[in-house]
């Protein structure tokens, strides 16, 4: 319970700092006063995630939902790798929907996911070579050496924020596809279907 209340405090005093100090935007203030759903004070919903892979080769990334106003708060994080032992995202194939704890971030391999695992001591349990900024795309068959390397290029890394982006318990919809027109050779892209009248829409 006390646990909860620190929580509930560290929030209200984020978005009490945003407002008074006067550097805060819209999205900043929206994103820090969002709920992040639960029925019980300091619970949080979900988030449920579904990946398509549009493009031919293997998708490899790490993903999940952070606290940006707390960094002792471990992120809450899920990995497509390449290995033969492991979940894999192949080219064409669509992953079954995933389940998150909802929270203020939502990120594909962002940079600041990529921190607080590494600074919580998180990344000894994950695949290393999935831990990647954005997406990788290997084209190498499963079990040879490089299936779970960027042999094909990178997709940009993904961050989306509650409130703003997405609402709790909403569907996000990750579609990578490959961009022959971008600054990268592949893209996420990013939609979200947001929840029934009856469910928490966490905003």
């Amino acid at each position: 319970m006390m646990q909860d209340c620190s929580k509930l405090l560290r929030t209200f005093l984020a978005a009490a700092i945003c407002v008074l100090g006067g550097g805060c935007t819209p999205d900043v203030f929206l994103n820090q006063t969002a709920s992040v759903g639960g029925d019980i004070a300091g619970n949080s919903g979900t988030v449920d995630v579904a990946f398509i892979n549009n493009t031919p080769f293997r998708a490899i990334f790490t993903y999940g939902t952070y606290n940006n106003t707390d960094e002792d708060e471990s992120p809450n994080v899920a990995q497509f790798i390449g290995d033969v032992n492991g979940l894999t995202l192949e080219g064409d194939q669509v992953a079954n929907i995933v389940s998150l704890p909802c929270n203020r971030v939502f990120s594909i391999g962002d940079s600041e996911l990529l921190r607080l695992l590494d600074r919580n001591g998180q990344v000894d349990g994950l695949n290393a070579e999935a831990l990647v900024p954005g997406a990788a795309f290997s084209s190498a068959a499963l079990g040879d050496d490089n299936d779970g390397l960027a042999t094909e290029g990178f997709a940009p890394e993904l961050r989306a924020l509650l409130g703003v982006d997405f609402p709790c318990g909403s569907i996000i919809v990750i579609r990578y596809e490959i961009d022959d027109a971008g600054p990268a050779p592949f893209r996420m892209d990013f939609e979200v279907i947001p929840p029934s009248d009856d469910q928490d829409r966490g905003v």
